[in-house]
């Protein structure tokens, strides 16, 4: 059989494989609209996931559906699976798959695509969707060799239909400056360069603008020029919102305190009411420095500028910000208690996830799985603060009924050992010893809480035993509630085959992991959030570094990284002692569905993967990988 007769009948039969993938579902309707009730059905006979799977769920694979869940359940109706949404206004093309709750069984076209959607507006395609299409197969397609030539097509395609696109263009340009060479490649990036330029001289002096062509900059690569398009802003167009912004930035780096306050004041003594808002900072500054000098008159001449100066939905987290600001300087008490009754009243609008803006969309709030319980503990919050503001305003009754609402609800560390003052002071000792028990409960291996809790509960006429007594009892109830929690996220997945080596290219095999409770914590060098996280795991690691039956796997996903990349930073970092890895297979991360990182994994006895958590916690994540680790070494 000859080379092309081989490609045709592969493609044939790559072709009746996807059609055969698509009659299994339907999209309806088949041109959809921005704004438009999308539906998708389902047909699970002939399909990848059997029939006795009862929940199914469509995964959004790439999708610019901020607002929404990355998930949605859908519902069986006469034989058929179906889910229908409704397309943000915002809406361009959208990528998914169909799955049970646990992905173990997932329905797709073929194994190197997924099921789409393009968006449309009065029939015809609307910019964008090619480009995000091509940005979607890295989701789709990645461990494809032709993966990047893919992408340049359906790049290629955006521009055949909107040949103004500037992500395109530059995605394009960014290929050719990387595959060519000589002169081909200089000619490549001054073409790139000049479609950035562009863009910039089409509304230099708008936010949204600036940050498309910062964007510009990152695309190609020069990631230095990122800074110097704020100062030519500047310098060219001083008279602007934006320059002002940047220059008054800049300027209120100046260690010299003095100088600021003194020059400040006579820049605000130019501007006009209707020019405040560019001035935002110079009056957050004043108020701040005034507080810390305690001087009142000052810090509330500015109070009302600083808290009047935002609109945006970030107003509600600044707010709290502010409130806690003067409640720790122990300034304008009043102003504190009735700026946090203004957000208690409207903490229904409290954002408790990402905020993003767009130019084209303006200020959109991600959707938040747990909003109804993370807003709750907004409000409890809220209530503390208020009670201990009312405390020191010597409202003592209020704040007895403040600090009652939230006695047995409040989780935040910082706030019951504010709380716990309060009670001390008020000389309910009890209730005192009862919030730091609670703190120490929720940040048990925080010394000064640890401390704190001790010195308590000897002041009461304790002993040591007593001590010991207490903080054990406290320990078998933070691991309780923990491990309750853990049996209902529990995962039963094999660890995939992978190809590791640690800082001595020794490898790591299947043999290491066996028996032994092992802890993987994808990292790179670059990502700040994992270095963030980094003393928070050395806690835990400190604590089984001598334990035979655990093992610390802290894994560079070689992702943006080499081996000597990950070794310079190892070898300049010697206060994190534990055990780092290098990542030699590029498929890992695709094996792990992992998209974000730092993601750690916790491993069972047996190489299963039972716990999986993304993101940095901080302080709370330490309670809970401890938990999950003598989780696992008290299962048989």
């Amino acid at each position: 059989m000859t080379k092309l007769k081989a490609f045709i009948l592969v493609f044939t039969l790559f072709l009746f494989v996807k059609a055969h993938g698509q009659e299994l579902v339907k999209i309806q309707p088949e041109k959809p609209q921005a704004n438009e009730l999308l539906t998708i059905t389902f047909n699970q006979k002939g399909s990848k996931i059997p029939d006795t799977v009862n929940k199914l769920f469509i995964n959004f694979t790439y999708s610019n559906f901020y607002e929404m869940p990355n998930r949605l359940p859908m519902q069986k109706v006469n034989g058929l699976w179906n889910v229908s949404f409704k397309l943000p206004f915002y809406s361009k093309y959208g990528s998914f798959t169909i799955s049970d709750v646990n992905k173990d069984f997932v329905q797709q076209p073929t194994d190197t695509s997924h099921y789409e959607f393009f968006v449309y507006k009065d029939g015809k395609l609307i910019e964008g969707n090619y480009l995000a299409k091509g940005y979607s197969l890295s989701s789709q397609n990645r461990k494809s060799p032709t993966y990047e030539q893919q992408q340049l097509e359906w790049f290629k395609k955006e521009l055949s239909l909107y040949p103004n696109n500037y992500e395109s263009q530059l995605r394009i340009l960014n290929h050719q400056i990387k595959t060519q060479k000589g002169k081909a490649k200089w000619d490549a990036r001054e073409k790139a360069l000049a479609v950035i330029e562009k863009k910039f001289r089409s509304n230099p002096t708008f936010g949204g603008n600036i940050n498309s062509t910062t964007m510009g900059f990152l695309i190609i690569g020069e990631n230095q020029k990122v800074d110097s398009i704020r100062q030519v802003v500047a310098k060219d167009f001083p008279n602007s919102n934006y320059a002002k912004e940047h220059n008054l930035g800049k300027f209120l780096q100046t260690k010299n305190e003095a100088l600021v306050v003194d020059s400040l004041h006579k820049l605000l003594k130019t501007v006009k009411p209707e020019d405040r808002k560019s001035y935002s900072s110079a009056y957050n500054y004043l108020f701040r420095y005034y507080i810390k000098k305690k001087d009142k008159a000052n810090a509330l001449a500015h109070y009302s500028f600083t808290v009047k100066a935002d609109t945006s939905p970030y107003r509600w987290r600044d707010y709290n910000n502010y409130v806690k600001f003067l409640e720790s300087n122990d300034m304008l008490l009043d102003s504190a208690k009735k700026l946090n009754t203004y957000i208690l009243k409207n903490v229904g609008k409290y954002p408790t996830s990402v905020i993003r803006y767009f130019p084209e969309t303006g200020y959109l709030i991600g959707f938040d799985e747990k909003r109804a319980e993370n807003l709750k503990q907004v409000e409890s919050e809220l209530k503390a603060m208020q009670g201990i503001l009312s405390y020191k305003l010597g409202e003592k009754d209020e704040a007895l009924k403040w600090l009652g609402e939230v006695r047995n609800t409040l989780q935040s560390k910082e706030l019951l050992l504010k709380v716990a003052d309060v009670y001390k002071s008020m000389g309910d000792k009890a209730a005192s010893t009862e919030m730091l028990g609670n703190a120490y409960k929720l940040t048990p291996f925080d010394k000064t809480t640890t401390a704190l809790l001790k010195e308590s509960i000897l002041a009461n006429g304790g002993t040591e035993a007593a001590v010991k007594a207490k903080l054990t009892a406290l320990d078998k109830e933070w691991k309780a509630s923990h491990f309750n929690g853990l049996k209902k996220i529990i995962l039963d997945k094999p660890f995939p085959d992978f190809q590791i080596v640690d800082m001595n290219k020794k490898p790591l095999t299947a043999a290491d992991l066996k028996g032994k409770i092992v802890l993987i914590d994808l990292w790179a060098t670059w990502c700040k959030p994992c270095i963030e996280f980094f003393p928070y795991l050395n806690v835990i690691y400190d604590k089984y570094k001598d334990d035979k039956d655990v093992l610390f796997v802290i894994l560079n996903t070689a992702s943006g990284n080499t081996f000597e990349d990950a070794f310079t930073w190892v070898d300049q970092n010697k206060q994190f002692p534990f055990p780092f890895y290098f990542n030699e297979d590029k498929k890992l991360s695709a094996k792990l569905d992992v998209n974000t990182i730092p993601t750690t994994f916790l491993l069972d006895k047996d190489s299963k993967i039972r716990f999986k958590k993304v993101g940095n916690e901080g302080e709370k994540a330490m309670p809970q990988l401890d938990a999950m680790i003598e989780f696992l070494k008290q299962q048989k």
